[in-house]
């Protein structure tokens, strides 16, 4: 194997999320060269599974072997040979790996560092990488606020997913009822408990809403028993995701943690508003309204949340300081809602500044040659 053209990237590609979904594209317009992928979790989603089996040269499960999960220690021989292969590059997506190998290793940070506790190893692991590139300036405040990192950190900004077309025309008229958005995991990050508790609100005040929720995580069970009684439509994972954001009216995004949000931007792109919390990289992805998260995380289980895997700290991007995670108020978010549906003039403005907003930024084919200058 010439190496000259070979990436190794190490990757979990068994769940839905902005990661995953960045990186499949990127194989599909990068493909002047060879992607070998070493799968470090679960076994490929079925959503990605063809897309990453037409583009890469090569596909390495950590955890499998003819379909079936293995012992640790055959784990480590199977990372151990795929490791002793020639690569140019190693490109750790999201992932805190000590790697020994003759190729140059870049990191590149997509939210991990939110979540790895301060105190772990993860420190150490930083000194052993060439190259850190994150997906946001609030990923880069991160790494530098809360794992004191010293050497350059390039920020790459996000682009639009290139099978999700622009819309024509802002919106200038919305439904009855009306139609509040989610799309994303379903996860305690996402704070969908909260929007569940908004749209409680609404709800008890005689407001015409419904609620539309797009994806799969651990906590959907858990959701559809809070949203019992309640006008909600849950629609799993889609593939269709243009169609989606044309048939709402509203995306909110309650994250507790959001190194970007590209779901803002996409929602944008069709010309849909956003309410998002004021944290980390979601002011620079969301151009409507960006709500301060005012409530100690400690109340989470009041509105149906959990309180699993959350980050000790998050970033302020008011105050360019690390601080504990909060929560976005539900009346908030219900007040802003409604003042929306109040004041039509206001969210055709908003829906035309955010397909203003979107098509400032770079498309996949630009995003990819910019990555691609880190490697070679």
């Amino acid at each position: 194997m010439n190496s000259q053209h070979d990436i190794l990237h190490m990757v979990n590609l068994d769940t839905i999320g902005g990661v995953e979904e960045l990186f499949v594209h990127f194989l599909e317009n990068a493909k002047a060269h060879r992607h070998h992928i070493l799968v470090t979790g679960g076994k490929i989603h079925p959503y990605f599974l063809e897309t990453i089996t037409k583009y890469a040269a090569s596909i390495t499960y950590e955890k499998y072997l003819f379909g079936f999960k293995i012992p640790k220690v055959l784990r480590q021989l199977k990372r151990k040979y795929a490791l002793q292969k020639k690569y140019a590059y190693i490109v750790l997506w999201n992932r805190f790996e000590k790697i020994k190998s003759s190729a140059k290793v870049i990191y590149y940070e997509h939210g991990a560092s939110w979540i790895d506790p301060k105190g772990s190893n993860a420190g150490e692991f930083f000194n052993t990488v060439d190259f850190i590139l994150a997906n946001s300036k609030a990923a880069k405040r991160i790494l530098e606020l809360k794992w004191g990192i010293q050497k350059p950190i390039a920020v790459i900004d996000n682009p639009l997913r290139p099978d999700l077309p622009f819309s024509d025309t802002p919106r200038t008229e919305f439904h009855t009822p009306f139609r509040i958005g989610y799309i994303g995991r379903l996860i305690p990050l996402k704070g969908v408990a909260l929007l569940l508790s908004a749209l409680r609100i609404l709800v008890n005040r005689g407001i015409a809403v419904e609620l539309f929720i797009a994806g799969e995580g651990q906590e959907k069970a858990k959701l559809q028993l809070e949203a019992q009684g309640l006008p909600v439509h849950f629609y799993g994972a889609i593939d269709n995701v243009t169609a989606f954001y044309d048939s709402i009216d509203l995306l909110v995004i309650p994250s507790i943690r959001e190194p970007l949000g590209l779901v803002a931007l996409e929602a944008e792109a069709r010309g849909v508003p956003v309410i998002a919390s004021y944290v980390d990289g979601l002011p620079e992805a969301a151009c409507g309204y960006c709500l301060p998260p005012t409530l100690t995380i400690s109340r989470y289980p009041e509105f149906g949340g959990t309180l699993e895997k959350l980050p000790d700290v998050v970033y302020d991007p008011l105050n360019d300081s690390i601080s504990p995670p909060r929560l976005l108020d539900p009346e908030l978010i219900a007040e802003r809602i409604e003042y929306l549906m109040n004041h039509p003039e206001e969210y055709q403005e908003l829906s035309r500044a955010a397909i203003h907003f979107t098509k400032q930024r770079i498309n996949f084919a630009q995003y990819a040659e910019k990555l691609l200058t880190f490697f070679f």
